[in-house]
């Protein structure tokens, strides 16, 4: 390694330009992992030569080298920050996106009571149920998930919380109690969708959404009455051009007082229906 650090970086953020739209911030967070320095000292060029700081920088090289291959950065790292925390990711959870902490924002916004019970359906990471019992510590939080992978890694997410359990089944199969709120980010992206190229880090079960993208809904919509008490509320994540095929759902399954909501990009998000 006869490279000065200068020179690293440059390449480095050179080659992390083909992929990413901050290379430099990118370049930051994977050289303080490598290194267990802080990102700002990834700016300087004062590093101690010794044989750790090589392999250091050899470990460096290979987060960098895996992601210009196309692996997401939170895949590398294991964290990925949403709502008002890092939220630990792995291969076996979907990546939490900004626009679904629209669900997040709405169910805090619109509900006011000091006790209310929540069942978050497809938690992944826990994303949107721990960001709920961490703001709300009187709500009653109940996480689900097909994937007992991704239940171990939303509990490691959830410790120090004592108002969220979590369970392993498909949808609303095995929950025999009713809710006020139930919310859920499902897949939606059709099976022969050509993005999917583009996510394929990610795991299938928490992207696809059957033929149409709607299968999940569909489930969710046909049994969520039973689970929801009188007026109680169902809000769901789908795609930007799903909002009248998914109101439809609803409208079969006699939900009323329908409701759609933009994300921060102005595309159609998210629907709120009431039992």
């Amino acid at each position: 390694m006869n490279r000065s650090l200068d020179e690293l970086r440059q390449e480095a953020i050179k080659k992390l330009e083909k992929i990413s739209g901050d290379p430099l911030r990118e370049y930051m967070e994977l050289f303080s992992l490598a290194t267990g320095l802080s990102k700002t000292h990834a700016l300087t060029n004062f590093f101690e030569v010794n044989s750790k700081r090589i392999e250091d920088l050899r470990l460096l090289e290979t987060y960098i080298s895996q992601r210009c291959t196309g692996v997401p950065l939170p895949y590398i790292t294991g964290i990925e920050g949403f709502w008002k925390k890092e939220f630990r990711v792995t291969a076996d959870t979907l990546i939490p996106r900004p626009e679904t902490e629209l669900l997040v924002e709405l169910i805090l916004s619109e509900n006011k009571s000091k006790c209310l019970k929540v069942l978050d359906l497809g938690t992944g990471t826990g994303a949107i149920g721990i960001s709920i019992a961490e703001e709300r510590p009187n709500w009653k939080i109940t996480a689900t998930d097909i994937s007992l992978f991704a239940l171990r890694t939303a509990k490691i997410n959830s410790r120090g919380l004592k108002n969220i359990n979590f369970v392993q089944c498909f949808w609303l199969n095995s929950i025999g109690t009713s809710f006020d709120i139930i919310v859920s980010n499902p897949p939606y992206i059709c099976d022969n969708d050509p993005h999917l190229k583009y996510l394929r880090y990610e795991p299938r079960l928490a992207l696809e959404g059957g033929r149409d993208g709607l299968g999940p809904a569909r489930e969710i919509i046909k049994t969520a009455k039973k689970n929801l008490v009188d007026k109680g509320r169902l809000y769901l994540e789908h795609g930007y051009d799903q909002k009248d095929d998914v109101t439809q759902i609803l409208r079969q399954s006699d939900f009323c007082t329908i409701k759609s909501y933009k994300d921060f990009a102005g595309h159609d998000r998210v629907i709120k229906a009431h039992s």
